[in-house]
């Protein structure tokens, strides 16, 4: 069996990260499985760049396609400067593929799709392709005209038109017109759709894009040898936290500056709990993905770290912590809280998305009820006080050993493979 596998990236982002552990995994088993990516920072020999496919001229005509995308991207953002609400909104390009043709100069049997964004994949490429197509989502874009996430609106069930996000009025708006781009291009295509939640999996099977299409689940996979427990004063004392303190770890890629990421929320979770607790001055934050620039003021101290790349330094992170909290208004299966729970350490988030799919509430964390601040702050304070002989620890590495280790999840994959491949789903 050889797959290539599409990813805009190959590492910085969560989809880039899964999508790069599970074809490291698929490899390991033996399968003959190819990364393509627009983005390479890995020194893998199985990632390729899509451009070192392109022959001479080929590649001349990709930086004329290049210089033609940074024009549309020009106009674009005039179309979108008539619609001043969707500032700080997540909205993700419309693809002018950097494929060309690459997939005709490539050997595979299948071809397994992740977060393909910022201009990589044109799926009218695709019309020739008589492979099949496994596309696992990461967020709703596929399936609605603009959004990474469709919050309160359900457009996305009939057709997008008078996007919220983009604070338009107008029927026929962009969105309308993306949202009908897409359903044309993904007409001739067979897709077998899967899904890391069972959130996901729902609001796929309910759009008019993607219904018709199989949807399997199957979550992300983590590699519970490199995030696994480790000693926690040794770990805090590496990041020269107090020893005696409760830590409190908050991140992600643009943690303070993306309002879905729920910085806010925390910031008011953390007043709460000043005000209404005893932790005053037993507390204290660790920050990832965000800098001390950002200057706000949470009430407990708190330390940042910037992004962190290395794994084993995110693992450490994980491990100083005594509750990780993810605050975020809309997620899919965020490998924060994976990452956590393989280290042993419980997590907050709210109940939404794919979060109950790993959190079982006061067993290995707190599902607090979405956006309600005061519910927040009672998870993590009863994750601080109610984890006796780390309880809640011990149970959040079961989880994640009982159903997300990569070996596993690899290994469905490789089964869902097959079974697409002989036409038996």
């Amino acid at each position: 069996m050889k797959v290539v596998t599409l990813s805009t990236k190959d590492s910085f982002g969560g989809a880039a990260r899964v999508a790069y552990r599970l074809h490291e995994e698929i490899n390991a088993m033996g399968i003959d499985n190819m990364l393509l990516v627009n983005n390479k920072r890995t020194s893998s020999s199985t990632v390729c760049l899509a451009s070192d496919f392109h022959d001479h001229l080929n590649r001349f005509t990709y930086q004329l396609k290049k210089y033609d995308m940074k024009y549309q991207e020009f106009k674009r953002r005039r179309n979108w400067a008539r619609y001043p609400d969707m500032q700080n909104k997540i909205l993700s390009d419309i693809a002018v593929s950097s494929l060309n043709n690459a997939l005709d100069k490539i050997d595979f049997d299948l071809i397994h799709m992740h977060w393909v964004g910022e201009s990589y994949v044109d799926f009218t490429e695709f019309k020739s392709v008589k492979n099949p197509i496994v596309w696992t989502l990461h967020d709703c874009f596929s399936f609605t005209g603009l959004c990474s996430y469709f919050e309160d609106c359900d457009k996305y069930k009939t057709h997008c038109g008078a996007c919220p996000q983009l604070g338009s009025t107008k029927e026929k708006d962009f969105s309308y017109k993306v949202f009908d781009m897409k359903y044309d291009r993904y007409a001739p295509l067979k897709f077998h759709i899967v899904t890391p939640s069972k959130w996901l999996a729902k609001a796929a099977s309910e759009s008019v894009l993607l219904r018709k299409y199989p949807i399997t689940v199957i979550p992300n996979g983590i590699d519970t040898e490199v995030f696994r427990p480790k000693d926690k004063k040794d770990a805090k004392k590496l990041l020269s936290l107090h020893p005696n303190k409760k830590t409190i770890l908050f991140g992600g890629i643009s943690a303070m500056a993306d309002p879905r990421k729920g910085g806010s929320l925390l910031k008011q979770s953390l007043e709460i709990l000043l005000t209404t607790t005893d932790l005053e001055n037993q507390v204290e934050l660790l920050i990832f993905g965000a800098e001390q620039k950002d200057n706000i003021d949470f009430g407990f101290p708190a330390k940042y770290l910037g992004y962190v790349s290395e794994e084993a330094d995110l693992c450490n992170a994980y491990n100083a912590a005594d509750v990780t909290i993810v605050p975020s208004t809309h997620e899919n299966l965020p490998n924060t809280i994976l990452e956590s729970l393989s280290c042993g350490t419980p997590v907050v988030a709210f109940n939404i998305g794919g979060n109950p799919d790993m959190i079982d509430h006061t067993e290995n964390g707190y599902l607090a009820t979405p956006y309600d601040t005061t519910d927040l702050a009672k998870g993590i304070e009863y994750c601080l006080k109610k984890n006796n002989d780390n309880i809640l620890g011990r149970n959040a590495r079961i989880k994640v050993l009982d159903h997300f280790k990569i070996e596993d999840i690899a290994e469905r994959y490789v089964e869902l493979y097959n079974k697409v491949l002989n036409k038996n789903i």
